[in-house]
């Protein structure tokens, strides 16, 4: 559907995903694909940034549709709203405005049992919206989009301090979208955002279905996660609107999860993307909707919600314009608590395989596993190996930030070795994801690893493209035989006794031999990555040293019962265990 009303109409733009209008009546001619949820914002933000790059006639054809060209924003804003045409009401709650009529092709179900003159319909989306708002603003800190009151006081452009929703017949399968209009204030500065000075804020306005009665799911839920997806676009809008649409998209769907954790619409691209994970994490089109998974990884392991806005926040300091910034923002970000993009990357791909919601898979734990509509990523190659051969497994179509699986069954010992094919060393990571049989699992980094079967109930290894500027994947894999001793020819800085008494109550002790004088970094972190307390940072002498802890935060508040892990990180290894504390 997309993909053919694109090339019929601007197969003249190169951008990464061509854009596409929202007349009701001209899409339903060119649709083809009738098994998703379609996203209009992502075209329509195309076509405000590079509509003026389109030829003469296809610029007449989307005159027409009433975008409007004299305007830094190619929209169908200005001087009036399209959308607004034939709405004939106005319904304020809190920092929403609802359009809306009660006749005619647009008309709202009049369903008034309280009786104050307002469409039930309407007072339930207004009921939703803010709900949102407040999950976004009060809760998790997002600024406000900017505003439009600069315009003239009249119905169909606002001019309030008000956000506008716009209730339409929209075309029968889309569920709502985002319209950008103007650079914020005429310069990109959000004015929501106090002294920070944003280049790329753009106001929007959003358009809302009239009624959900032949969508999937109940009426109610299509109109918490499309309000929960589009309202955060009109969020996102308002730090970046030149961000990169998958970043864009992929974390609006993960953001729809994130306030209505249990309607789980975004489970519908999850087979789709799991059967392809080779493919880029940033690919444009279907692909960006299930890189959801990617900031569930994030928020779940590496910071919390917090970590989402924060990427936002860091966006505004890239030239998104010009360049792509989305992943210098997501690394940014991490930086803050001394982590990157690549061990995000890394460490959703082998929770990806691992799919598991069990304490036991550590921080490669997805919290539903197990209601998700898969039971991981396809595997790329088999290896069945036979002590004494040498098997090589070869591949020439891993792209950008995409990871392939190799599946190892051997009895003996093997080796496995990465071989960077057109690049070098550092654009590839090799994980050996190892599953012990009392469901408990291994994980090691490393161009090299030996791995002993004993014990170990699967083998599989994950290759990782994580470099963000080369086109350098190729690789092969060498497997051959092995030595006794899983990861043997790893350089390990320590070893871990587990922690005990596990459960805990007092405290909890953990007893590390260092093999060599070494710099080594022991913190306790929860189950969302965030560093709870740090037992020790700096250089520990060879021998055994015993570190413990006492169930409290770094500022000596008590911490809440639950499970938490023991991170102890050294120059070329990192292991974890978790505890339990009981109060």
């Amino acid at each position: 559907m997309k993909v053919i009303l694109s090339i019929i109409l601007f197969s003249s733009f190169t951008s990464s995903q061509n854009p596409q209008q929202s007349i009701e009546t001209f899409i339903d001619p060119f649709s083809e694909v009738k098994s998703f949820r379609p996203h209009l914002t992502p075209h329509l933000l195309e076509i405000a940034k590079n509509g003026q790059n389109l030829t003469p006639d296809k610029r007449t054809q989307l005159e027409a549709l009433g975008f409007n060209f004299n305007r830094p924003l190619i929209s169908r804003g200005g001087a009036k709203r399209s959308e607004s045409d034939g709405l004939n009401k106005i319904y304020d709650s809190g920092m929403f405005r609802f359009h809306y009529t009660n006749s005619g092709f647009h008309s709202v179900n009049m369903t008034d049992i309280n009786g104050n003159n307002i469409s039930d319909y309407i007072e339930s989306l207004a009921k939703i919206f803010n709900e949102v708002s407040t999950a976004l603003h009060d809760q998790m800190g997002y600024l406000k989009p900017p505003g439009d009151g600069y315009y003239e006081s009249t119905r169909d452009k606002g001019g309030s301090a008000h956000y506008d929703v716009y209730v339409r017949n929209l075309s029968p399968r889309y569920y709502g979208y985002v319209q950008p209009e103007e650079y914020a204030q005429g310069k990109g500065d959000n004015e929501q955002s106090g002294s920070v000075l944003e280049v790329n804020a753009f106001t929007s306005y959003m358009a809302m279905r009239n009624n959900y009665q032949n969508f999937p799911l109940d009426e109610a839920d299509n109109i918490k996660v499309t309000a929960a997806h589009e309202y955060f676009h009109a969020i996102q809008f308002g730090y970046d609107g030149w961000e990169k649409p998958w970043l864009l998209e992929a974390s609006a769907v993960w953001m729809e999860e994130e306030i209505y954790d249990y309607i789980n619409d975004c489970y519908q691209y999850m087979k789709n993307w799991f059967d392809y994970p080779h493919r880029s994490l940033d690919e444009s089109g279907y692909h960006w909707y299930g890189s959801f998974i990617f900031f569930e990884y994030l928020e779940q392991h590496m910071g919390g919600n917090a970590i989402i806005r924060q990427i936002m926040e860091k966006s505004v300091k890239s030239n998104s314009r010009n360049k792509d910034g989305s992943h210098l923002a997501i690394h940014d970000a991490l930086k803050q608590t001394g982590l990157s993009f690549q061990q995000a990357l890394n460490g959703m791909a082998v929770a990806n395989m691992v799919m598991s919601s069990l304490p036991s898979a550590g921080n490669f734990s997805y919290e539903e596993a197990e209601f998700y509509p898969v039971d991981g990523p396809a595997i790329f190659d088999v290896t069945n190996f036979q002590s004494g051969n040498r098997d090589t497994v070869e591949s020439t179509n891993l792209a950008r930030f995409g990871s392939q699986y190799v599946k190892i069954v051997s009895d003996k010992p093997v080796q496995v070795d990465l071989m960077n094919t057109s690049g070098s060393f550092s654009d590839l990571q090799l994980n050996a994801i190892l599953k012990r049989n009392d469901e408990s699992y291994l994980v090691i980094s490393s161009p090299s690893i030996n791995i002993d079967p004993t014990d170990l109930k699967s083998i599989h290894l994950s290759v990782v493209s994580q470099d963000s500027v080369g086109n350098n994947w190729d690789y092969k894999l060498i497997v051959k035989d092995g030595k006794p001793g899983t990861g043997s020819n790893v350089p390990k800085d320590f070893t871990l006794t587990n922690p005990y008494p596990n459960p805990f109550n007092g405290s909890v002790k953990l007893l590390i031999y260092i093999l060599k004088e070494s710099l080594v970094t022991v913190d306790v972190i929860d189950l969302s990555g965030r560093i709870v307390s740090r037992l020790h940072r700096g250089t520990l002498t060879s021998g055994n040293h015993q570190l413990s802890w006492n169930g409290k935060d770094e500022v000596g508040n008590a911490i809440s019962s639950g499970v938490y892990y023991i991170k102890v990180v050294g120059p070329s290894t990192q292991e974890w265990r978790p505890v339990t504390f009981v109060k």
